[in-house]
């Protein structure tokens, strides 16, 4: 696997989004979780990028503890105050046994949510220059926030939604995004991409939807959740140009997949007015999914503008 420069960082092309290893997405095991970790390094991914939200710090410690060398691990946090940011990144030198974070990011941002982390941000930057973080970045869905991130100087990386088909972009669409992170990276900043399957929708067009992210010029590396060894064996033959064993393709297909709403979902209901099948209804302020009607279009993911609708 080709290690890249990702600030002032080096990983793999392909890191490892461990979303899908996360209870809000998965009911995999801390022990389960870290021997796909495990086996994602063993084929070259040494890029992790995780979450305070994603409550999965124990399978990531685990894995941390039987491997011979650290991967690069990303985390992200809300926190908007110094003290907030101050405990996220204690939580996870704690949880991760870690003396040192490599990546901390403002998680979800957008061009108005931005200055009022600047609070948190400050202090992330002061932890850098003390040695506690190797870099700092943001994590967001909307071209304008990747343009603040790209003016900001203090901003190392940038983590942005961008797949081929633009679906979960908040204020525009791939063209507009691409041009975003084109002025991102010209003004110096790591970028590495997320939602390149566009939430699982794009999963029967794995290698277009792969090939076209790898096809940008200002791409330094994408995470993608994965959540069997198949998974794993597809997209690093198709991060480095590989051929793809049939038998492979036929398990990282055939596996059961299913349409998860995330528990941030305000009810807005756009997702209900997509969905050709009658397989989605709101109950109790929040969309409900009929996995007996749902064909995993993926249309209603493309219309959630907080991207709480997966496929997983």
């Amino acid at each position: 696997m080709e290690t890249v420069k990702l600030g002032p960082l080096a990983v793999s092309r392909l890191g490892f989004g461990t979303l899908s290893l996360s209870p809000l997405q998965s009911t995999l095991g801390a022990d389960r979780g870290a021997e796909l970790l495990c086996y994602a390094w063993e084929k070259g991914i040494n890029f992790w990028d995780t979450a305070q939200l994603y409550d999965n710090y124990p399978a990531l410690a685990l894995a941390l503890k039987r491997l011979p060398r650290l991967p690069v691990i990303a985390t992200k946090t809300y926190a908007y105050t110094a003290q907030g940011a101050r405990e996220a990144v204690d939580e996870a030198r704690r949880a991760l046994d870690l003396d040192v974070l490599d990546l901390v990011l403002l998680h979800e941002q957008t061009a108005l949510t931005l200055p009022g982390h600047r609070e948190a941000l400050d202090w992330l930057v002061n932890a850098r220059e003390k040695g506690l973080i190797r870099g700092v970045g943001l994590s967001t869905h909307s071209v304008a926030c990747v343009e603040a991130g790209a003016a900001c100087p203090e901003i190392q990386v940038i983590h942005p939604l961008y797949n081929l088909e633009g679906i979960g972009i908040h204020d525009g669409g791939a063209p507009q995004m691409a041009a975003a992170i084109s002025l991102a990276k010209a003004r110096g900043k790591g970028i590495y991409a997320m939602k390149v399957l566009g939430g699982g929708t794009l999963f029967r067009r794995a290698p277009q939807a792969i090939a076209h992210v790898l096809s940008q010029p200002w791409l330094d590396s994408a995470v993608i959740g994965m959540s069997s060894e198949a998974e794993i064996d597809c997209n690093v033959a198709l991060f480095t140009g590989q051929a793809l064993d049939p038998e492979t393709i036929r398990q990282s297909l055939g596996r059961h997949r299913r349409l998860h709403r995330a528990d941030w979902c305000v009810g807005c209901g756009r997702c209900v007015q997509a969905c050709g099948q009658g397989a989605l209804s709101l109950e109790g302020g929040k969309a409900q999914v009929n996995e007996e009607l749902c064909v995993l279009c993926g249309y209603c993911v493309a219309c959630c503008e907080l991207m709480c609708l997966k496929i997983v």
